[in-house]
Order: C-alpha cells, then structure tokens, then sequence
C-alpha cells in the first residue's frame, strides 16, 4: 500500500500523489515517512521535501507550513511549494535582484512597521538561495 501525499498552498493544490516514502524538513531535523507511520502533526521549516517511489524521487522546494500524516495520508500546507525541476534560473535571478532590493529601500527607511516585511522579505531570500543551491547542484 502506498503513502497518499498531498501539498497545497495557498495558491493552488501543487501536489497529490503515491510515494512509498516521503522525506520531510521538520524543525526537528528531517524525518521519513513510511506507511503505517503514527498519526503526527509536525511544524516544517524552509527545505526540500522529498517524494521516493520504487523507480524515482521527486523534490520539491517548500517555504515551511505544517503537515498532517493521519493513516497513510500525508497533507502538507506550505506558504510556497516548488518542483525541483520546474526553478527557472533566469527567473529566480530576477526575484533574488528585486528582493534584495526592496530589503534595502527598507533597510534605509526609519519606518517601524517594517519588521514584519523584513522578515518576509528574509524568508523569500532564503527560499531563492535554496532553490539556486539545487539549480548548482543539477548542473
């Protein structure tokens, strides 16, 4: 019997799919998933979530959330969730550009209320370092 994997974002329902063995990136370091696992809830960090099948893996790229494994269903909610194999370099160049731009407008500006968008704006980097880490890795 086959694990039940299911990602959605606030966008759009990225994945469902059958893996024997999903991998996770937990706050508590990475954990795999087989079937009859025990029903958890887990909080995920920034990392690479990983899909492996008899023949294949599938990786995918997703900017923290939480999951729910109940039976041998596993749902992950994430903010962002990206197939390793659909990172556009030219594309991600562009957002890394305009990000880091954008930090530094608020960087310079004495608003207050800018903790909360740095932060976002922090993450959103992280999210295009990890992807460009798996772009050199595939080359």
């Amino acid at each position: 019997m086959a694990l039940k994997l299911e990602i959605i974002s606030p966008q759009e329902s990225v994945l469902s799919a059958e893996a024997k063995e999903v991998i996770l990136p937990t706050k508590m370091g990475e954990v795999g998933l087989l079937n009859g696992h025990v029903p958890i809830i887990t909080e995920l960090e920034l990392g690479l979530l990983k899909l492996i099948n008899d023949r294949d893996e599938h990786v995918y790229v997703i900017k923290g959330g939480y999951a729910q494994v109940i039976s041998d269903t596993i749902s992950v909610l994430t903010d962002e969730a990206l197939k390793s194999t659909d990172i556009d370099g030219a594309k991600l160049k562009s957002q890394r550009s305009a990000l880091e731009k954008e930090l530094q407008a608020i960087e310079k500006s004495s608003d207050e209320g800018s903790d909360n968008q740095t932060k976002r704006i922090v993450e959103s980097l992280n999210f295009c370092h990890l992807q460009e880490r798996l772009l050199d890795h595939r080359r």
